[in-house]
């Protein structure tokens, strides 16, 4: 494992208590199954890197105070936007253990973590992943990727605040991975509490990928409201929501 599991709070009522150390423990070793199929995502996603660079969603343009330069004529490579196989296989792991009616993410970029998230489902063959991809040149790219693993997603081209009603089951497990600013974090998580089980997973990508964004991980790490609160090494953020 690439990442360290840091424990920032386990409550008693936590129900989610101790699993995250089990898998640093385990050091995780998957079935030939699992490693196969690890290694057919990884060879799809450097197929779609080779693609080159592709054009972000245009609304990046748009944004003030994003982070980072974004550039006038923005284009990305999946090598550039995807998750590091480490963490993906969290997911997947994550996935297979709990066995989510329902994993929310967004966004899907090039579909290199929502592979993943399927491979986990496919151990026990239940359960959906509903994505979301704005950007109209890289929607068909994942939904390919996707298909190539699982048809046990729904990818909708759109953002997830605009298309919130596609969501039928509650969710037990999401990952925000869109834009990194406070601004729309903090409102997309209200979201995605909305459409939550109780007692559900909520994970945040990039939480140092600027000072706007560790504030506001650190914001939310330190509600007493949530039972439990992770991180995983410096890139992702976990808080366990309240059961009621």
């Amino acid at each position: 494992m690439g990442f360290e599991i840091r424990t920032v709070r386990e409550e008693p009522s936590s129900t989610m208590a101790g699993l995250f150390s089990a898998y640093a423990a385990m050091k995780p070793t998957f079935d030939a199954k699992m490693a196969d199929l690890f290694e057919s995502i990884e060879d799809g996603i450097a197929k779609t890197n080779d693609l080159g660079k592709l054009p972000l969603w245009a609304d990046y343009k748009k944004l003030k105070d994003y982070g980072r330069p974004i550039g006038d004529n923005p284009k990305r490579k999946m090598a550039d936007v995807r998750t590091k196989a480490d963490y993906c296989q969290f997911y997947a792991w994550l996935a297979d253990v709990l066995q989510p009616e329902a994993i929310l993410e967004f966004g899907a970029a090039f579909g290199a973590s929502g592979m993943y998230w399927l491979a986990g489902l496919g151990q026990r063959q239940s359960g959906t992943l509903y994505s979301f991809e704005p950007n109209p040149v890289w929607h068909p790219i994942a939904e390919q990727n996707f298909n190539a693993i699982s048809d046990r997603h729904l990818l909708t081209l759109g953002t997830f605040e605009d298309n919130l009603d596609v969501i039928k089951p509650k969710v037990q497990i999401s990952l925000i991975d869109a834009i990194h600013t406070r601004s729309f974090v903090d409102k997309q998580f209200e979201l995605v509490r909305s459409v939550s089980a109780p007692g559900a997973l909520v994970l945040f990508d990039d939480i140092h990928f600027s000072p706007d964004m560790k504030e506001c991980w650190q914001h939310h790490a330190r509600n007493p409201e949530f039972p439990g609160v992770w991180t995983l090494g410096s890139r992702v953020g976990v808080v366990e929501l309240p059961k009621d």
